[in-house]
């Protein structure tokens, strides 16, 4: 009987994961599926940012839910500042510097392009 209800709750997990991609309503409601900037700005902002907010700056962990808070900030110190990420361990490619800057420009962040 558990095995069932087990099988039974997977597969309602999975029929709504369909259903949300189908109505183009991403799985995590605060970001829509043709939000792509959005997201995408989201995996540079996880994978090279909060990897190190984590440890050392855990106030400053960057969600689907703050990322838009943070804008201006990241802007200033990725790109006029320069000072993030720091170290040599992690760099931005310019094509993550690129997302983040397209995302920045939907923000109504003012992108000073040189």
């Amino acid at each position: 009987m558990k095995t069932h209800f087990i099988k039974a709750l997977i597969l309602v997990s999975l029929m709504c994961g369909y259903a949300a991609t189908q109505a183009n309503v991403h799985p995590d409601p605060a970001v829509r599926k043709d939000d792509s900037t959005k997201e995408q700005a989201l995996t540079v902002l996880q994978s090279k940012c909060n990897v190190c907010h984590e440890r050392q700056n855990p106030g400053k962990v960057f969600t689907v839910a703050n990322m838009e808070t943070h804008a201006p900030k990241i802007y200033k110190q990725v790109f006029v500042k320069q000072r993030m990420p720091r170290g040599n361990a992690i760099k931005l490619s310019q094509e993550e510097k690129d997302t983040l800057l397209r995302w920045l420009e939907t923000q109504g962040v003012v992108v000073d392009k040189k």
